[in-house]
């Protein structure tokens, strides 16, 4: 998942003072934080932290661009945001001659005022990436980070959310719970056991039902919003179901896995995935039956990605398109695929309100 994102921020203007962050257990550098001279340094670190900090660190906030961080005045900048996967002025500054065996072991940024941003560009252009945070630049720095693979970011911006005041950048290997500011002792955050957090967990009055990591997990938060009321589907029911216990035991016979629905969740697991199959044919698929003639032109416009990619594997796009077009290529054992058509002709039909048109035949209902 990438954020679409531009290269500018406007910025406090002043004196901005960098601050090397070094992991204690191996002595290396581990980030940097860059901030105004203004800024409290330890506070304000610890609020970026708490509001987006390492995706790979437990109860770091948000790892997206969301309400959130927003409120909080929080610019996260992740790993696909930019780097190797950002192809843009390429026409200006060319691709980066890694060495193979170790461009994947170092990360970097320029951090520049705009006004020489242009300049400083080019200087970079012409130094080897291992090189670039030796130079002395007046007008901004290169933030240098060996031993990591993919970088983050994040601003910081000040109480009015018009400027930023802050900047930090660390890597995939950056730990904060074992990171410090260079020349001070105190770890960025507070290192705790599975048992420890769990305690202060319940101190804290936190709801272990989990009720919001699925929600998180169902509409993450850069996909926006959930649905209004208006627009939810279902519930339905039992009678509309389109698999019976008989059609999910032939589909997980089919995974070498020997996967099976335990009790007491069985049926309820079963009730989700009929509700979940019969909304995206509603939602999705239905208001294709009149705008259509043909299974393949449905298929055209449902789906996207129709072929795979360079050196891609079978995505759920591809297997969509296949088994909507071509339904008797890659036949279920023990699948009464008759049964399974007519339940989904009458789901279809009742939701209709009318005669159906494409999905009237025997070849487009398969798929």
């Amino acid at each position: 998942m990438t954020h679409k994102l531009d290269h500018n921020v406007s910025a406090q203007n002043g004196t901005w003072n960098a601050f090397r962050l070094i992991d204690t257990t191996e002595s290396r550098l581990a980030g940097w934080f860059v901030a105004h001279e203004s800024v409290d340094v330890l506070q304000e670190i610890d609020k970026i932290l708490r509001v987006s900090g390492s995706p790979y660190e437990d109860d770091s906030g948000s790892q997206y661009n969301d309400e959130k961080t927003m409120k909080e005045g929080v610019l996260v900048i992740n790993r696909y945001d930019w780097g190797l996967y950002d192809k843009r002025a390429l026409d200006v500054v060319g691709e980066d001659e890694l060495d193979p065996s170790t461009f994947a072991l170092r990360i970097g940024a320029g951090l520049v005022d705009y006004a020489e941003a242009k300049v400083e560009v080019m200087f970079w252009k012409d130094v080897p990436e291992d090189d670039r945070d030796e130079e002395q630049r007046p007008h901004g720095l290169w933030l240098d980070v060996p031993q990591n693979e993919y970088s983050f970011g994040r601003f910081g911006f000040d109480d009015k959310q018009s400027a930023a005041r802050s900047f930090l950048f660390f890597g995939t290997h950056t730990v904060f719970t074992q990171t410090v500011i260079a020349g001070m002792q105190q770890p960025l955050r507070k290192y705790e056991t599975h048992e420890e957090r769990f305690q202060r967990r319940l101190q804290e009055g936190f709801d272990f039902r989990g009720l919001e990591t699925l929600k998180m997990m169902a509409v993450p938060s850069w996909l926006g919003s959930s649905p209004a009321d208006g627009d939810l589907l279902g519930p339905y029911t039992n009678d509309e179901r389109l698999f019976q216990e008989a059609e999910f035991a032939a589909l997980l016979r089919r995974n070498a896995k020997n996967l099976d629905f335990v009790d007491p969740w069985r049926n309820r697991v079963e009730s989700l995935l009929n509700e979940l199959l019969m909304s995206y044919l509603e939602r999705y698929v239905l208001p294709l039956d009149t705008s259509f003639t043909t299974i393949i032109s449905a298929a055209q416009a449902l789906i996207r990605q129709r072929a795979p990619q360079q050196n891609e594997s079978q995505t759920l796009d591809l297997y969509l398109f296949q088994y909507l077009t071509q339904p008797h290529r890659d036949p279920i054992p023990n699948w009464d695929a008759a049964a399974v058509a007519a339940r989904v002709r009458a789901f279809l039909f009742s939701r209709s309100g009318e005669q159906l048109g494409l999905f009237s035949n025997d070849k487009s209902i398969a798929g």
